[in-house]
């Protein structure tokens, strides 16, 4: 359950069960650095932003030349796989905006095989590929943006922009992403590694940074330190 506030951390602001936990559009998550896809992958979450356009989740593998994607682009919820060079994508159709307007939505994206489907609030969008036979990636999982020594190619990410807004209740292949529980646990939960980028890299203005992110955002990125301590579920986190 997400009920934990940050308060040294300029990449990301904080966390409750509310609110969710909130990207200020230089920041990212690594969730697995060698995480891998085989025909399956189920993902979600609640979301709520304002921003137009923003990276959610990328995996990439460059070896076969595949990827998983999943982005806002002008206002549109896509979700994108490329199988050794070959993408197909689903995307949402809405005629107003109806995603980015400040509210939590939820969304599943599931893709099985040749078979790629994303449902938003209560609207289904799906697409088949019958081209597509297997699905066999592996690579770094990167929640609302990506490393900078990567550099994903427009085949597989069409934004250029960070995710700039909260996500909430996030599950990947059903496990439980826990923002908080530290590494090496040796609990169920998934706990990713927070990152940020430098002020260079880029061009998400969804809204300025406070003071001290400003500063902070002449450094290059650095894995995010917690040094506040919670009581989380029973179990006190420094």
């Amino acid at each position: 359950m997400d009920h934990f506030n940050y308060d040294n951390s300029s990449s990301v602001n904080h966390l409750n069960p509310i609110e969710g936990i909130q990207f200020d559009g230089r920041a990212y998550a690594l969730f697995d650095p060698n995480f891998k896809i085989h025909d399956t992958l189920t993902v979600n979450f609640q979301i709520q932003t304002f921003a137009h356009d923003g990276l959610i989740l990328w995996i990439g593998d460059s070896l076969p030349e595949s990827s998983f994607t999943i982005e806002i682009q002008n206002r549109q919820l896509i979700a994108r796989a490329v199988v050794r060079g070959q993408p197909f994508s689903v995307r949402t159709n809405f005629t107003k905006n109806r995603l980015c307007d400040g509210v939590w939505h939820c969304v599943q994206v599931r893709l099985d095989g040749s078979l790629l489907s994303m449902k938003v609030d209560k609207r289904q969008f799906t697409k088949t590929e019958p081209r597509i036979n297997a699905v066999d990636m592996r690579g770094p999982l990167f929640i609302a943006g990506y490393a900078e020594n990567y550099s994903p190619p427009y085949l597989s990410v069409r934004t250029r922009d960070f995710f700039h807004g909260s996500l909430r209740n996030l599950r990947i292949n059903n496990k439980h992403v826990d923002w908080l529980m530290p590494h090496g646990s040796g609990l169920e939960a998934a706990t990713p590694e927070f990152h940020r980028y430098s002020s260079e890299t880029t061009s998400n203005a969804f809204r300025p940074f406070s003071s001290a992110a400003a500063a902070a955002a002449n450094r290059t990125y650095e894995t995010t330190t917690f040094s506040t301590s919670a009581t989380y579920d029973g179990r006190k986190v420094h």
